[in-house]
């Protein structure tokens, strides 16, 4: 029998389960717009009634937090421990982290309440009715997906039949108001996709043949990778495509290291198609992006940060030639400049400066006197935060990822252990060279830390598993 990951050592009751659908509503409301420009009051309405039911959940089972499984949720606790401590004795700039700190990490708390509520009353509810819980928060999941293709075919049925459109339901360019910056898709898009692959292992654990039921199971799945995959071959989103052949490729070794000596035509027949469609979605995005021809050569000229400045201020400096004499893309030298001089300057300052959002800016101008205003981010988000909060703040975070996906890692069978397992890995990969160190996006892994977190305090995994149609 797998070992379960908490055992409660005393009887705790059930939220109603009205308070619940409330919760998932809000999460689904949240997740839908999270991303979406100009509708902020959507936003935050859900975000604070999230939270207010949240904090209800918390203190009815109270008694969860203070057992070993909710050490994440202590750590988060101590992660903004830090960030006050930071503010007030270590800021480099009080003023502007002040700001800071009551708006990014105000917004941070709010959704770890909102996340951390929603995760207990899941893992404690009804079994019976935990899995039209899970239907509605894996549809929230795919909300950011969902309403891009609806754009998408609005958009170009407004360009074939010549319909006039709504600026705010078109896929818009970057000078519109309703623009999406690509890494938010990545962000927001990535745990539907990885919960997809997850969804399959489960699939595959079913014995004997498979019913209706499990074919439209698996079905739904491959509809989500394939909308996913498309989205960022679409939007020509690089890092969305390379995180999702990571995920995949995890996803095989789960996969060969549980069935891999008793394989059947339809588990074989179901990971082909998924695997053919992955390939389609990265040919896709390399013909679209040349910069993936001269990566290596490019990367090269990065590493030269101080021959080579035009990472400092593309305006003041021209970009270099690689080794081949052909100009670098901008994309690959700048991001291999942007991280190797982020680790410098890591190294350099291991407290942090303070700033989520602008620490490597303002870090690099102190460095480097010739660096322009053009200069924001490293592009690598865990560099960010280890500029903003420093080595503790980044280990802190990491500490609780980790000790999420150990616990989740041995329930794959379950639900809610996918639910907490392959977001966080989502989360934990695509920080490494994504821009996500924002408001929207840090708080974003926060959420995820604490909805995780959530699930394993209290009660076992194994135990609460919804009864899904896969089974």
């Amino acid at each position: 029998m797998t070992p379960t990951i908490t055992q409660p050592s005393h009887q705790e009751s059930s939220l109603p389960s009205w308070v619940i659908w409330i919760q998932c509503a809000a999460f689904v409301v949240l997740y839908a717009v999270w991303i979406l420009p100009e509708i902020v009051g959507f936003r935050n309405t859900a975000l604070v009634t999230g939270a207010i039911f949240g904090a209800y959940s918390i203190y009815q089972y109270r008694k969860s937090l203070l057992q070993k499984s909710a050490l994440s949720i202590w750590l988060m606790v101590a992660l903004f421990g830090w960030a006050t401590f930071h503010l007030v004795f270590l800021s480099s700039d009080f003023a502007l982290q002040y700001v800071e700190y009551f708006r990014i990490w105000k917004y941070a708390a709010i959704g770890a309440v909102m996340a951390t509520g929603l995760g207990l009353s899941l893992i404690h509810s009804d079994t019976n009715e935990s899995g039209r819980y899970w239907c509605v928060i894996y549809f929230g999941l795919c909300t950011p997906c969902i309403i891009y293709l609806i754009k998408y075919t609005l958009t170009m049925a407004g360009r074939v039949y010549g319909l006039d459109i709504p600026v705010s339901m078109q896929v818009y360019s970057f000078s519109q108001p309703f623009y999406v910056p690509k890494t938010d898709y990545v962000a927001f898009c990535l745990p539907a996709f990885s919960i997809a692959l997850g969804s399959l292992i489960r699939l595959s654990d079913i014995d004997g043949s498979w019913r209706l039921k499990n074919l439209l199971s698996l079905v739904a799945q491959i509809l989500i990778i394939s909308g996913t995959l498309f989205l960022f071959a679409a939007q020509n989103i690089k890092n969305g495509i390379v995180y999702a052949a990571l995920l995949f490729i995890i996803f095989g070794m789960i996969f060969c290291a549980r069935h891999l000596s008793r394989l059947t035509w339809k588990k074989i027949a179901g990971i082909l198609v998924a695997f053919a469609i992955l390939i389609s979605g990265i040919i896709v995005n390399v013909k679209k992006n040349d910069s993936w021809r001269t990566l290596v050569t490019d990367t090269k000229i990065g590493l030269q940060i101080e021959k080579y400045p035009n990472w400092k201020d593309e305006v003041k400096y021209n970009f270099p030639l690689n080794e081949n004499g052909v100009m670098v893309s901008a994309t690959n030298y700048q991001r291999a400049a942007w991280a190797y001089a982020g680790i410098k300057l890591a190294i350099e300052n291991p407290l942090g400066y303070g700033l989520i959002e602008d620490s490597f800016a303002k870090l690099a101008k102190v460095r480097w006197s010739d660096v322009g205003s053009s200069l924001s981010h490293s592009h690598s988000g865990w560099l960010d935060v280890i500029l903003a909060v420093g080595f503790p703040g980044f280990f802190i975070i990491l500490g609780a990822i980790l000790f999420v996906l150990k616990r989740t890692y041995v329930q794959q069978k379950n639900c809610w252990a996918i639910l907490g397992f392959y977001p966080l890995l989502a989360n934990l990969l695509l920080w490494f060279t994504t821009e996500v160190s924002a408001t929207v996006t840090f708080a974003a892994l926060i959420f995820w830390i604490c909805l995780a977190g959530g699930l394993i305090a209290g009660k076992s995994i194994e135990t609460a598993s919804p009864k899904l149609v896969s089974e």
